[in-house]
């Protein structure tokens, strides 16, 4: 009869308890929402048939749910109702610019994923409801820390531009489009350099 070593033994016998350990760690880290594992709000994702050129599906989600909280009550109505898509432009736009778009989607990962102590929330920034979204960004427009203020300009900037850049916004803000009125457009078009 061969006897195993002590320390192998010893070993056989604590892997079962390291390994529950672990899964219980995991466990009370999801149950305190530690741990990520909300879904994003499918109505703010890609649709189905739309492949993606820079940004991931989440993203895509995280950018127009900042959008729709940080460009005022009339955007927010048009990104529901998706006659406004501000991370469709963003990811069209950020296509001819890759190298901006790896690090726009980086601080939204960030922005979707980060939990506390740098950002205030415990859950993905698409689960949070309006209020807590809105607390989230104030909180970094008006940190301390130059990252997450450099993080709220960038996503601010491109959400805007990505928003206010679709024609379907303008009537939302009352802008008549870069001629004016259509009146405006047909007399310009007219114009004839000859007298």
């Amino acid at each position: 009869m061969t006897r195993p070593e002590p320390t192998a033994a010893l070993e056989r016998a604590l892997a079962p308890m390291h390994r529950r350990a672990f899964l219980r760690g995991v466990a009370a880290a999801s149950a305190a929402g530690l741990v990520p594992l909300g879904c994003r709000d499918p109505e703010l994702g890609p649709p189905a048939d739309r492949s993606l050129r820079v940004l991931s599906p989440r993203a895509y989600a995280t950018l127009n749910a900042a959008a729709a909280r940080l460009l005022g009550p009339p955007a927010e109505v048009l990104i529901q109702t998706r006659r406004v898509d501000p991370a469709a432009r963003a990811d069209d736009w950020l296509g001819e610019t890759p190298a901006l778009g790896a690090v726009l989607g980086q601080g939204l990962l960030a922005l979707e994923l980060g939990v506390w102590p740098l950002l205030p929330k415990l859950r993905p920034f698409t689960t949070l409801a309006g209020p807590a979204q809105d607390a989230v960004l104030a909180s970094c427009m008006g940190s301390r820390l130059d990252l997450k203020r450099d993080l709220f300009k960038g996503v601010k900037s491109v959400a805007a531009l990505a928003f206010y850049g679709e024609p379907a916004s303008h009537r939302a803000i009352g802008y008549p489009g870069p001629f004016g009125t259509a009146r405006d457009v047909a007399a310009a078009m007219a114009w004839s350099p000859d007298p």
